[in-house]
């Protein structure tokens, strides 16, 4: 059984989809500090036919900087095994920067942000062991302004090679963010519209949907650099990463399209399109279609049929006869999924003169 969307409660939490600067570079650190997520990523890269294999473009910039890979890998020097900079991530939402685009802004807000930070983390995201690893390094970053400097500029550092090719991506990364939002509040579940990376996100799932249909808000984050997942739980915000498909091989690009197709099929008859328009109109009867088309009643079943089945068109039983209206939330959903389909997949200029056309 799918979990069910707010749309299933009728609560409306916040909910957002926009670009994060800080959550595509956490991608970036995890691939220098993680030689097996660099394999990983190289390994997606090779099995994908798009154009912009935007994981495997990033791990291939570290294998040309091994050295700035190594220092990533090591700068903490609290474990032996590969590690991450979730400690970022966390810094960012308490600043208040998830959503900052500006380099220069997001270390400043960082900045800022580590005299605040508290020690004593309630994410149930993360286990006991790597809370305990986060608040030992925002211990550390109080307690020494060098480390600060240091620690903000490898961040800089590991960005600054991959700034310009984010940031002409960005409107199509802004798209692929409303159109997150806007297929959760119109009618999918968090199952349908996400793929979990991980088992802790697989199995906290059903809390989490919990969790936001009794209001608590949900920021959808749209990846360009993306890695198996993304899953931060804080006491005041779920935050969910969605890889945006231009790093995807072609099975996975092709399964999200084909539920697009499917309905695009359905209108591409002039016949059944007039018959949605008029359903959008107003409600009618399989009878009254008939007799305003002059078409035979079997003739316009089939095509009623269609669109039922492709979820354009609903029926409810009133006064004894059956009503046919069109659904202008599944009709908005198929526009939505077909920019986002065609514009995500579009290169970065295209794609920023059609929003802004």
């Amino acid at each position: 059984m799918p979990i069910l969307s707010t749309q299933a409660t009728g609560t409306t939490p916040s909910v957002s989809g926009s670009p994060s600067l800080a959550s595509d570079l956490s991608w970036l650190l995890l691939a220098a500090a993680s030689p097996s997520v660099r394999t990983h990523y190289l390994e997606q890269a090779d099995a994908s036919a798009h154009p912009a294999s935007m994981c495997g473009g990033a791990a291939m910039a570290f294998d040309d900087r091994p050295d700035l890979a190594e220092r990533v890998r090591t700068f903490w020097g609290d474990t032996d095994e590969e590690t991450s900079f979730t400690e970022m991530h966390i810094l960012a939402h308490y600043a208040g920067a998830l959503h900052v685009t500006d380099p220069d802004a997001l270390w400043q807000a960082l900045e800022r942000a580590i005299p605040t930070v508290p020690l004593d983390l309630d994410m149930p995201s993360e286990s006991d062991e790597e809370l305990a690893l986060f608040s030992d390094r925002f211990r550390r970053l109080k307690q020494s302004p060098a480390l600060v400097r240091s620690y903000l500029d490898l961040l800089a550092e590991v960005w600054a090679s991959v700034n310009d090719t984010w940031q002409q991506w960005l409107p199509a990364i802004e798209q692929a963010g409303r159109h997150f939002v806007s297929q959760f509040e119109r009618r999918s579940s968090l199952d349908q519209l996400i793929t979990p990376g991980c088992d802790i996100f697989r199995e906290r799932l059903p809390r989490i949907a919990s969790d936001i249909d009794g209001g608590k808000p949900v920021a959808f984050v749209p990846c360009l650099f993306f890695g198996s997942s993304l899953y931060l739980d804080f006491s005041d915000l779920v935050v969910i990463g969605i890889g945006i498909g231009v790093g995807t091989g072609d099975e996975q690009v092709r399964a999200r399209t084909e539920s697009v197709a499917r309905r695009l099929k359905a209108v591409a008859d002039p016949t059944r399109l007039a018959i949605l328009h008029s359903l959008a109109a107003a409600p009618s009867s399989v009878g009254e279609l008939a007799t305003l088309f002059r078409l035979a009643q079997p003739t316009v079943s089939m095509h009623v049929k269609v669109l039922r089945e492709s979820g354009l068109v609903h029926s409810e039983r009133k006064d004894g006869r059956m009503r046919l209206s069109a659904d202008p939330g599944a009709v908005e959903a198929l526009l939505d999924d077909l920019r986002a389909a065609v514009l995500v997949g579009a290169t970065p200029d295209r794609t920023a003169a059609a929003t802004t056309s």
